[in-house]
């Protein structure tokens, strides 16, 4: 890992059942619960006079697709302050199949590790309430198939 680079991940067991690459990511896509959409919003307000992207706007906000298998997709975007890429993967394991939802971010400049250094613990929390809510999707959409 390049020096200064931040990554986290988490792990959950996926519900019983075929679930595709596709419906991971459809699930993440409209996992975020309005308290996060809220959090976003404001994070849009407070960084827009630094010239970051907005996050929120598009279906996909900054989250493009980079690179695609049949068991993962990595979603991401380089920006002047830094780059970073979100894993959306369906691991099997002898226990069964995993959700791994792992983030690595490489900041460029001040600005960059600022950024990082007030979202981190955040993300830290973030991250595993979005990959309980794509589980539960994928669970209700079982449950409805």
């Amino acid at each position: 890992m390049p020096a200064g680079a931040w990554q986290h991940s988490c792990r959950l067991p996926l519900p019983v059942g075929e679930h595709s690459i596709d419906c991971v990511v459809d699930a993440f896509f409209a996992a975020s619960p309005p308290w996060l959409k809220a959090l976003v919003a404001l994070r849009d307000k407070l960084v827009g006079p630094f010239g970051l992207r907005r996050m929120a706007g598009a279906a996909s906000g900054v989250f493009r697709p980079i690179a695609r298998s049949r068991r993962e997709v990595v979603l991401g975007e380089d920006d002047s302050h830094l780059d970073f890429r979100t894993s959306l993967l369906i691991l099997a394991e002898p226990d069964g199949k995993h959700l791994v939802v792992s983030t690595w971010v490489r900041p460029h400049n001040a600005l960059g590790r600022g950024y990082l250094a007030l979202v981190g613990p955040l993300h830290r929390m973030i991250a595993p309430v979005i990959a309980r809510a794509i589980v539960r999707r994928l669970a209700a959409g079982a449950r409805d198939a």
